[in-house]
């Protein structure tokens, strides 16, 4: 069972972390034992039961607008209640109006973004950079190019996969129409006609009859099927089943794993570039990161960078990451450029994956095209063919 707690430290920092344990009893006597104070433990939201956030574009027009207002000089309070109202989105407007409040009640905006619940954690994170380093407007500015180019990458994505994914759903129509609706017809045509049939053709004729008899059972195994999906893209459980799934593929394993460490990479890289400390930044990205395999290792990761490690030793231990990401974070360590090597890595990444979908997307669309010609061939030549032969007996 898991818990987000709110805790201080012994430096005095309010930090945010999930826990897993029995009751909420051993969650605080964990962090006690880990000489931080508990403030509050609540047990974090199931897997069909979330909390709203706002959507990313919706986030990152709020954030030009700001930005545009604060380079202007104007104040951040004057800022924001210039935007109270300015935006389509309801949710983003009523979380506004009440950081407005909590802000005038003399809360920090990153308190206030926390206390609404409704902004991302990566983002309320990057805000408490901000505010600690006195570069809120540059930091907002980073955040900004990172999420503009972490959007551009995911529609390409999305768009790379479209037309297999188009063709897939169209075969599985073809087929289910050719079993429940086409052989029916044609098995009830070649009853009783004394048509010699091949056995290719009985066998097709064959599967099509208990293809049509078990339709309420296709019913029910498709929406087991749906409730299974569901379940392995919003529990913990079935998350981990997928990501060991995913991993277990010769190709696509190394994939997943090189997507994962340059959203790992970026993400660390612009928390660090805005002046926020290693341990926070990792405990940030624990809590947002969609793997849970990541969130698991990470958990280690902060254990062993608490007890005095170095962020590339622990990494290696835990093989959370890619080994070229270790590698560069060897280095920017010994070179105190650690954030411009992450931002390097993170960038090679990115074109590696990107590279790798077009060309495997690339090659999808045709071996789809002809599997499916090839299918829906074969399955018309079994049906036609003891017509034809009967035709040819007639003359």
């Amino acid at each position: 069972m898991r818990f987000t707690v709110k805790f201080t430290t012994s430096a005095g920092e309010i930090l945010v972390r999930d826990y897993e344990g029995t009751t909420a009893e051993d969650v605080r006597t964990r962090v006690l034992g880990e000489g931080n104070f508990p403030m509050d433990i609540r047990r974090a939201l199931g897997a069909f039961r979330s909390q709203k956030t706002l959507g990313a574009e919706t986030l990152i027009l709020f954030n030009q607008e700001l930005l545009a207002l604060l380079k202007a000089g104007i104040p951040l309070l004057q800022s924001l209640e210039l935007l109270v109202g300015h935006g389509k989105d309801p949710l983003l407007r009523s979380s506004l109006d009440r950081v407005v409040e909590l802000l005038k009640e003399g809360m920090s905006f990153s308190e206030s973004m926390e206390q609404v619940g409704t902004f991302p954690a990566v983002y309320r994170a990057n805000v408490v950079a901000g505010e600690r380093s006195g570069t809120l407007p540059e930091v907002i500015a980073r955040w900004l190019a990172f999420q503009s180019f972490a959007q551009t990458s995911r529609r390409r994505i999305m768009e790379a996969l479209f037309y297999p994914a188009f063709l897939v759903v169209v075969l599985i129509i073809a087929l289910g129409v050719i079993f429940n609706v086409v052989l029916p017809r044609f098995s009830e045509i070649y009853q009783g006609s004394g048509i010699e049939m091949p056995q290719a053709t009985q066998w097709l004729l064959d599967i099509g009859e208990f293809v049509r008899r078990t339709i309420y059972f296709q019913l029910g195994f498709l929406a087991a099927l749906v409730v299974f999906m569901r379940w392995m893209f919003t529990t913990e459980a079935g998350k981990r089943l997928w990501e060991r799934f995913l991993l277990a593929l010769p190709k696509l394993g190394t994939l997943y794993r090189m997507y994962h460490s340059s959203v790992f990479t970026r993400t660390l890289g612009v928390l660090l570039s805005g002046g926020m400390p290693a341990l926070q930044a990792l405990e940030v990205i624990q809590r947002t990161t969609p793997s849970e395999r990541m969130r698991l290792r990470l958990h280690n990761v902060t254990d062993l960078v608490r007890a005095g490690s170095s962020l590339h030793l622990a990494l290696e231990q835990s093989q959370l990451l890619d080994p070229l990401a270790v590698e560069m974070t060897r280095v920017g360590e010994q070179s105190s450029a650690l954030p411009e090597m992450l931002n390097h890595v993170s960038d090679f990444f990115d074109q590696e994956v990107e590279k790798a979908t077009t060309a495997v997307t690339a090659l999808i669309g045709p071996i789809l095209i002809l599997f499916m010609g090839v299918t829906v061939l074969g399955l018309l030549l079994a049906v036609y063919i003891p017509l034809f032969n009967a035709g040819s007996t007639v003359r």
